[in-house]
């Protein structure tokens, strides 16, 4: 009788432990869909981000606008005390779809021009392969943080933050073998939240802690700029 216990116990252990490798296997099978299709819908996340930030730009072929530039010591400075003051210097800014820009100084002031155009960058991160970095605060917002890879330069990297209440982008930073090389933000016109054009960006330099304020002003858009200005402006 004890003989055939045991046997009978050792059937329904092999029995149970059959069972539960059945039941491992099939839910590891489970787990690494779920797992899969997790990753699918976070990517296409991300696709709808960006689709959402480009779609409000759609309607623009191309425009033109001048820029003034400042220095300051801080990315918070008000922008009214620089009301009267004369620019460093002044430039006309244009853009052309999918991803072109062009600049043209007004005046001579020798000290070179400096841009982050918003669209043509928008552009050029579109076709790159994109990570989701989760959510981060910045100017009081709640966004979405999307990093940008180019699969020829694995080290070079840009961060985007986009807002979800409106897919403004607020800030765009670069970063060059995982130094940060600049950080742009992008600020817009509080009484019209209908324009999605920036009116100002605000960059700031980590290695030289410069700052430099783009007032961009009197943007005209869809007029028909010429080709020339985009191969002689550059």
């Amino acid at each position: 009788m004890r003989a055939y216990t045991d046997i009978t116990l050792r059937k329904k252990f092999h029995l149970v432990s059959l069972f539960t490798m059945i039941i491992l296997f099939l839910s590891g099978i489970v787990l690494g869909n779920a797992s899969a299709q997790s990753a699918e819908t976070i990517m296409d996340n991300v696709l709808d981000i960006m689709d959402n930030v480009l779609e409000g730009y759609e309607y623009i072929e191309d425009y033109a606008a001048t820029v003034h530039t400042y220095e300051a010591d801080s990315m918070e400075v008000s922008g009214s005390i620089f009301e009267g003051q004369p620019p460093r210097v002044a430039f006309s800014l244009f853009f052309r779809q999918p991803d072109e820009h062009a600049v043209e100084e007004i005046g001579n002031s020798g000290r070179g021009v400096f841009r982050v155009e918003l669209l043509s960058a928008l552009g050029h991160l579109r076709p790159l392969e994109m990570q989701p970095q989760g959510r981060a605060f910045l100017l009081g917002d709640e966004c979405h943080l999307i990093e940008f890879t180019d699969p020829d330069k694995p080290e070079d990297k840009a961060h985007l933050w986009v807002s979800p209440k409106n897919w403004r982008v607020l800030q765009l930073t670069f970063f060059i073998k995982s130094i940060e090389l600049v950080r742009t933000q992008f600020r817009y016109d509080p009484g019209n939240p209908d324009r999605l054009l920036p009116i100002e960006t605000r960059t700031f330099f980590p290695v030289s802690k410069r700052i430099l304020i783009n007032r961009i002003m009197n943007y005209e858009v869809n007029t028909g700029l010429p080709p020339e200005i985009f191969d002689l402006h550059r």
